[in-house]
């Protein structure tokens, strides 16, 4: 049998200068060298997050004492921003993770006591992320009273990391309550089960999704992040899905180097057809990146919730389109490579059309477009 010809030297990991400060181009290159096998095993990434935790990138978006808040203050969040943009450059699937951990961080700032902090800061510091699950399908997770905590009953879909997260945060509804409480409960509970067979999914294999049922499974009250529905508060919510476009646009920064790399390398970057193409991707790219700096900007900001929320989701809305017209522009031009495994950009283009697949999207777009039309067509 032949051995299949040797790919040729990709384009380095973009590492913007605010983001130097925390992941240098050998971490980012390290991950991005990595990323290959972690597919191909649909494998959790745990060299990568190791390398993460050794370098305090997971300790740097706690509050202090345990890290330094970045993306926290308002000051902070470009460089949460290119953080986030360069692990997603790397690989997609360690910045979903990533960010989960970042998500997780926030909601604890805001709504934890010092308690849930330090729970927090301790799994940080046994080189363990945490993230947030929130996806249900009937039931869901259901949450009841007992003595000194709360007894969690029922299942979560769509855990990523699920089995190598020990201490994500949860969303469980209690009876009679408006809202899902947050929790911080202990997965090394002999009453969680991890169900990883369910993730057949042809992109983003290494984030390690799951089912997770919990039978019994009791969360001391130190466990508990702020009250019910303090999770759907705007605009950390909503508005914080700006942290997965930047991951995403991490994904798209790749994806147009790779392309440009593959056409130059071909020597095809000549033909006319072609570069209209790229001129094309290249703007739809840089749409991209102007909308995502906006819409962390507004989020992190002191402005009205309701505007934030509407500015986010046009965003979301706008990242898609111009995402999925970079990957068609891939796809064509660069052809039948882009399809076939180990070619870094088929691996990048799968991760980045599931990791598009955001819940709601539809109704983020609706909730966007109302505000224009209340608003004088001006966000």
């Amino acid at each position: 049998m032949r051995n299949a010809p040797r790919l040729a030297a990709v384009p380095a990991v973009p590492v913007p200068p605010a983001a130097a400060a925390l992941v240098g181009a050998g971490l980012a290159a390290r991950i991005a060298a990595r990323a290959e096998a972690v597919d191909a095993a649909a494998a959790f990434p745990a060299d990568d997050i190791a390398e993460l935790a050794a370098e305090g990138l997971l300790a740097a978006v706690l509050t202090p004492p345990h890290g330094a808040g970045v993306g926290l203050a308002t000051g902070s969040v470009p460089l949460l921003l290119d953080l986030l943009r360069t692990v997603g450059a790397a690989s997609l699937t360690v910045g979903r993770l990533v960010e989960g951990h970042v998500n997780a961080a926030k909601l604890v700032a805001r709504y934890g006591a010092a308690a849930a902090g330090a729970l927090l800061a301790a799994e940080v510091a046994a080189g363990r992320p945490s993230g947030v699950w929130n996806a249900a399908t009937g039931d869901g997770l259901r949450a009841t009273r007992v003595a000194g905590g709360w007894q969690l009953d029922g299942r979560k879909i769509h855990c990523s990391g699920a089995g190598s997260l020990r201490r994500p945060l949860v969303t469980a509804q209690a009876a009679g309550e408006d809202g899902p409480r947050l929790f911080l409960p202990d997965l090394a509970d002999p009453g969680v089960a991890v169900d990883l067979s369910v993730w057949r999914a042809s992109g983003m294999r290494g984030t390690a999704t799951g089912t997770v049922t919990f039978a019994g499974v009791v969360v001391p009250d130190v466990g508990v992040v702020g009250g019910p529905g303090d999770y759907y508060r705007s605009p950390l919510f909503s508005g914080g899905a700006w942290r997965v476009l930047a991951v995403q646009l991490g994904g798209l920064d790749r994806i147009m180097a790779l392309t440009a790399e593959r056409l130059t390398r071909s020597g095809r970057a000549d033909d006319p057809v072609i570069r209209s193409r790229i001129a094309a991707a290249g703007y739809a790219h840089e749409a991209a990146r102007l909308v995502v700096a906006e819409a962390a900007a507004r989020a992190e900001g002191d402005g009205e919730p309701a505007a934030i929320d509407a500015y986010v989701d046009m965003a979301r809305g706008g990242f898609e389109e111009a995402a999925l017209a970079v990957i068609a522009t891939a796809r064509r031009t660069v052809g039948l490579g882009s399809f076939i495994a180990p070619d870094p950009l088929d691996r990048v283009i799968r991760d980045l059309e599931t990791y598009l697949r955001q819940p709601f999207l539809d109704a983020s777009r609706d909730h966007a477009a109302g505000w224009l039309l209340d608003h004088g067509g001006r966000m």
